[in-house]
């Protein structure tokens, strides 16, 4: 099977590592893997573990470039390419005009967010013409039905976590400027609007008055790192809040932690809880994109509402003060993460979708 990977992305975040793991899987399989990308990008860069691939360098410049599209269709040809697989909102147009183009393929489009679709009819044509759309979670694939695109052209294969990157020593709390006796929460995620951090700084505030030694990490960067530090500031919790910047060590960092918390309004899914579960580090989430698929309440960690930071404060201090049953609960997690959530199952899923659309004419 010949399939080719298509990413416009310059940056490194969750989506290009799904598609890693699974240009990895593919390769191992014995499978014949392209990419399409930028080639300064950090996805064309990459040597997705030393997997045997072909590069396509394209500019990418626009959702609707046609000369990328030109390109990517003329290597099809050549190729003979079976799959046209789109990462990203871009390359899922780029990935159409090119399947046309070719005159062969099939489209397959990964969905990593939790919004409708526009309804404009250009969006229409977009969500009709693919043979398989792709989403991350139950959650993203119930929003594409919700949205009118029909079952027929849905699928579900979860985001993964790669069990052996998360066995990894905890990163010494002395090089965080922390006592190993200090009770330690950590965020991680892009400083952006729907990661919802605000909530989360006034969540921690309210717990800090039934827990005063303890402190939070947030690992990440992004626009809003002023608003969140002069919001920490406002709140008078700046000795207990560290904005770490992007971090490329985030599992040492969840293996330090005594907790792991996603503050988030929209998800795809949640890979950093994932990735805590796969620590066996307790979670507390807001109920945000599939966060219910991996924190089942009472199960393996504590569900709270969205955009309230009562509860969300609750869940921190009920989790912290009874570590017994926030223990059991991450130890279910790890289990549910072996048995749903590794990278070999995502890449076996899709694996299972391109021999189905390859066996339709």
């Amino acid at each position: 099977m010949k399939v080719l990977h298509i990413d416009e992305q310059n940056g490194w975040r969750g989506g290009e590592q799904q598609a890693s793991w699974l240009i990895r899987g593919l390769c191992a399989h014995g499978h014949h893997v392209i990419i399409a990308a930028r080639p300064e990008s950090a996805f064309y860069r990459n040597d997705h573990g030393g997997a045997a691939i072909e590069r396509l360098p394209v500019p990418l410049i626009t959702e609707v470039d046609l000369y990328s599209a030109f390109r990517i269709s003329r290597l099809a040809r050549e190729a003979k390419v079976d799959i046209f697989h789109a990462h990203t909102s871009h390359a899922h147009t780029i990935a159409l005009l090119a399947r046309r183009l070719a005159g062969r393929g099939k489209v397959l489009v990964s969905r990593r967010v939790s919004f409708l679709p526009k309804t404009d009819p250009f969006n229409r044509w977009k969500y009709a013409a693919p043979d398989r759309i792709v989403g991350v979670s139950e959650h993203v694939t119930q929003i594409l039905r919700d949205g009118g695109v029909p079952d027929s052209k849905l699928a579900t294969v979860h985001s993964s976590v790669d069990l052996a990157a998360v066995e990894v020593p905890p990163i010494p709390r002395a090089e965080l400027g922390i006592d190993e006796n200090t009770t330690l929460i950590l965020n991680a995620g892009s400083l952006v609007g729907h990661k919802d951090h605000a909530n989360l700084l006034h969540a921690m505030a309210r717990a800090l008055t039934t827990l005063p030694e303890a402190r939070l990490l947030i690992a990440g960067d992004g626009a809003l790192r002023p608003e969140i530090e002069a919001l920490a500031q406002t709140l008078g919790i700046s000795h207990a809040v560290t904005l770490l910047g992007h971090r490329s060590d985030v599992p040492r960092l969840i293996r330090a932690a005594d907790l792991y918390v996603s503050s988030s309004w929209s998800e795809g899914l949640g890979t950093s809880i994932l990735e805590s579960l796969a620590c066996k580090v307790p979670v507390v989430a807001t109920e945000a994109g599939g966060a219910r698929e991996m924190v089942i309440p009472g199960e393996t960690g504590y569900l709270v509402p969205c955009r309230d930071s009562e509860p969300l404060a609750e869940a921190i201090v009920r989790a912290l003060t009874h570590p017994d049953e926030a223990k059991k609960f991450a130890e279910k997690g790890r289990t549910l993460v072996e048995k749903e959530f590794s990278t070999e199952r995502m890449v076996e899923g899709t694996l299972k979708i391109y021999q189905s659309l390859l066996s339709t004419k």
